[in-house]
């Protein structure tokens, strides 16, 4: 049998069809291949990459993700971690949850926690952000993959969770199964409004926007429920610059135009919205 961090991927080979034809995919020695001959190798560090000859993506790279990761094993997140988890204990028996935009890999491995039992894909077309998120080891399978061309064979997931990243809603109503869920967060309306106040006049947007996401979802899926979810927390020392590192709020602004010191508290204000298939 292959290591554990290959074996785990070679298990979930005929959940997946081949990004370049469509193909069902099946399991070789150490990679998954489609009957067209397209042969994706199983990384040793514990992750799939189904984008070849992928490009850097400028602006999310590995210590992007790094900084996220340490953000969200201090805490801040917490409260919206919980309500996320608290959506898939309610769903009592899932088979297959897609973490679709997994970055990091928190959520992911929050359901791998509580869902012992079922199938965990975290996908994100960042292969720094998988890279983070594989390290450790874990049940998760973690996928290198577009969303636009989800490497998923259709009516896969009981569940996908899409947390503060972008959607792709064709996709996902394709993926799911005929009563699976989405569950999506976004930012509200307080979300990092501490780091909005300190770039001030740095930002070419200070004013907080959703950008018309949540219509945009009721659209396309019909919507179950819709929970805010908001806390404020003292910010530890150190934790200023990952931060503003790790915040889109943040995007475009010198980190050494603003006064970090002075970052003494964060919120994260929320929504988890539970949405199905029409």
């Amino acid at each position: 049998m292959a290591r554990p961090g290959v074996q785990k991927h070679l298990e979930i080979a005929e959940l997946l069809r081949c990004p370049l034809c469509g193909a069902r995919m099946h399991a070789l020695e150490s990679s998954v291949a489609c009957s067209g001959g397209h042969d994706f190798a199983i990384s040793a560090k514990g992750f799939l990459n189904l984008i070849p000859h992928q490009k850097p993506l400028k602006g999310y790279d590995e210590a992007f993700f790094a900084s996220r990761q340490r953000i969200m094993e201090h805490g801040y997140y917490d409260a919206v971690r919980a309500a996320v988890t608290r959506r898939l204990e309610d769903l009592g028996a899932a088979s297959t949850v897609v973490d679709a935009g997994c970055g990091e890999g928190s959520y992911a491995k929050d359901a791998a926690q509580a869902l012992p039992h079922a199938t965990i894909l975290g996908l994100d077309i960042s292969k720094d952000a998988i890279r983070v998120a594989a390290r450790g080891g874990g049940p998760t399978r973690w996928l290198v993959a577009d969303l636009a061309n989800t490497p998923l064979a259709d009516s896969t997931a009981d569940v996908i969770l899409n947390v503060f990243t972008p959607a792709n809603y064709d996709e996902f109503k394709r993926l799911l199964k005929p009563d699976g869920l989405l569950v999506k967060v976004i930012p509200a309306p307080q979300h990092m409004r501490e780091l909005r106040e300190l770039a001030g006049n740095h930002l070419l947007d200070a004013e907080f926007s959703d950008h018309g996401v949540a219509k945009h979802l009721m659209r396309h899926m019909c919507v179950t429920s819709r929970t805010r979810v908001s806390t404020t927390s003292t910010v530890f020392p150190g934790d200023a610059l990952d931060l503003v590192r790790m915040s889109p709020v943040s995007f475009g602004v010198e980190e050494h135009v603003l006064d970090l010191g002075s970052l003494r508290s964060i919120t994260v204000d929320a929504e988890v919205i539970c949405a199905r298939p029409r």
